[in-house]
């Protein structure tokens, strides 16, 4: 039948040209590995650990992880562990600086708390309404719901998500960040005892930023 001809003039053609075929596959076997090897278009996250370190700190950073994505902008910090318990506790405060806009110098946003204390989430430019509108703390306004703080300081982990929303942050194209810890003292049996000059963690370095994280929708 036509089939079976067709059929046996691919198996001759296999015989008399094996080389040519062989020389197809290897190329065909290059391309797929530099296809596999190349880029993809999943969502685009970075993580920086901290390149100096800061053992002599109870606040010492460790990691921060940046994902932005469509679902928003996430910040994933971890840290050394507080022990609440033990026979001495830090005192000091946490802050990350965000930066959204890549056009502009600086940053846009900055995430401060105490530790032990309160704050939160803030605008750091445009108008008085502007940054009213993006405080979380004592209360939230509207692009302030769109910010989830969590501190779990227990397992040495603070994670700050800000949703997409548009009038609010809206899947900027670049975002990166700059982390520090202060540890000013600590507190014990016989009181408040500060440290002079106080313990710094940077992260990645003073008055610089994690590299830029693109935006990606997956």
């Amino acid at each position: 039948m036509p089939s079976y001809r067709a059929t046996t003039n691919v198996h001759r053609a296999s015989g008399t040209n094996r080389p040519f075929i062989r020389s197809l596959l290897l190329s065909l076997a290059i391309a797929v590995g530099l296809l596999a090897g190349a880029p993809t278009a999943q969502a685009q996250e970075r993580a920086t650990t901290d390149p100096l370190g800061g053992g002599s700190s109870a606040l010492d950073l460790y990691q921060v992880k940046v994902v932005n994505n469509a679902k928003g902008v996430r910040i994933t910090v971890k840290m050394k562990a507080v022990d609440w318990e033990s026979e001495s506790t830090p005192v000091g405060e946490f802050r990350l600086l965000l930066d959204t806009n890549h056009r502009s110098r600086g940053a846009e946003f900055a995430e401060e708390v105490g530790i032990p204390g309160d704050g939160g989430f803030r605008a750091l430019t445009g108008s008085k309404k502007h940054r009213t509108s993006w405080r979380t703390y004592p209360f939230a306004g509207k692009c302030g719901k769109t910010v989830r703080e969590r501190y779990d300081l227990e397992a040495g982990k603070v994670v700050v998500h800000v949703k997409p929303k548009k009038g609010c942050l809206y899947h900027p194209k670049y975002v990166r960040v700059n982390v520090r810890t202060i540890q000013s003292g600590q507190i014990d049996e016989f009181g408040y005892h500060e440290y002079t000059p106080a313990r710094i963690d940077h992260l990645p370095y003073k008055k610089t930023f994690t590299p830029r994280v693109k935006y990606s929708r997956k």
